[in-house]
């Protein structure tokens, strides 16, 4: 937002505004035809990060401006007028939002914003090739999430006269949120049709859409972004969100068991339930939900005979037959 100041223009973007002028941006990118220009997508991604890291801190700033440093001990009133010190990370700021605000508005798993969080990161750094699909799919709930939440738990704590500017934002950004949300709905429309032939379905990495099927041991693949995870043992790492290479070299218990069931290496926990705060421990290539990883054996196991000490059924008629 500009203001004139003295002799000439200035810049004057409280946090609300600052976040609701990357939702703008964002919209405007992403709505501007039917085939959006590579160019589009990439800004619409950066900037809808940023909408989402700046108005989580800017609620946190209306509770306690300590809670948007990265260590809330370390605050201090005037480098924070300066902008003198490291803020935290949108993960953070998500959790601490969700902790400390009481908030009306329920916010999107942490797949959503995991996922446009690391896709800007690859824009900014690695480069990278997305589809419009990709990129939409993964940008409508989260603007539509943001909305939600400027408009329960920002604009109810704004000054009125930043209120009247950012209830001025919000009514420009609606109609074209409108016309992505309808533009998505579309063409999610088979690959819908297409999953409701699978029982497992997971959340994709990549443009974060319920949209991964488990079955048969097949590789795994997003049906509406085309991403390719890989065969079960490779996705497994993917959803552990590490490596076998850096759980070797940097020691520590492996996030990827072998099944009991099926003997395949790829059994890790995934996000189930609406909270994103849930898991469940699932192989990849048959589809079990396991109990948990047997005490004993280290198999990840549908249930246990001694749930008490985590002892699978095997492990206890092993035992029996040694006295």
């Amino acid at each position: 937002m500009s203001v004139t100041k003295g002799s000439g223009p200035s810049v004057n973007f409280p946090p609300v505004l600052n976040g609701l002028d990357f939702l703008e941006s964002t919209v405007d990118l992403l709505s501007v035809q039917e085939e959006v220009p590579p160019r589009n997508l990439k800004y619409a991604v950066v900037h809808l990060a940023s909408a989402a890291e700046t108005l989580f801190k800017a609620r946190l700033a209306m509770k306690n401006p300590a809670l948007v440093w990265a260590t809330p001990d370390g605050y201090d009133p005037a480098k924070h007028a300066r902008g003198d010190f490291k803020s935290c990370g949108w993960e953070d700021a998500r959790k601490r939002v969700i902790k400390e605000c009481d908030l009306e508005a329920m916010l999107l798993e942490p797949r959503h914003f995991k996922a446009l969080a690391q896709m800007r990161n690859r824009f900014a750094h690695v480069g990278v090739t997305e589809s419009a699909i990709t990129v939409e799919v993964l940008t409508t709930p989260v603007l539509d999430n943001l909305l939600t939440f400027v408009r329960e738990d920002l604009l109810p704590l704004v000054e009125e006269e930043e209120l009247t500017l950012a209830e001025q934002a919000v009514e420009r950004i609606r109609p074209g949120l409108g016309r992505i949300q309808r533009l998505v709905d579309r063409r999610m429309k088979p690959a819908r049709e297409l999953l409701g032939q699978f029982p497992t379905i997971l959340g994709c990495p990549v443009c974060a859409a319920l949209a991964v099927p488990v079955h048969g041991g097949a590789d795994l693949a997003c049906v509406v972004c085309d991403s390719h995870l890989g065969p079960p043992t490779e996705a497994a790492w993917i959803y552990a969100d590490t490596s076998e290479h850096e759980i070797i070299t940097g020691g520590g218990p492996s996030p990827v068991h072998q099944c009991d069931e099926c003997g395949t290496e790829a059994v890790t926990d995934v996000p189930i339930g609406g909270d994103g705060e849930t898991s469940t421990l699932l192989c990849l290539f048959c589809g079990i939900e396991c109990a948990g990883v047997c005490g004993y054996c280290g198999l990840a196991v549908s249930t246990f005979a001694i749930p008490e000490a985590d002892m699978c059924g095997n492990c206890v008629e092993h035992r029996m037959q040694r006295y």
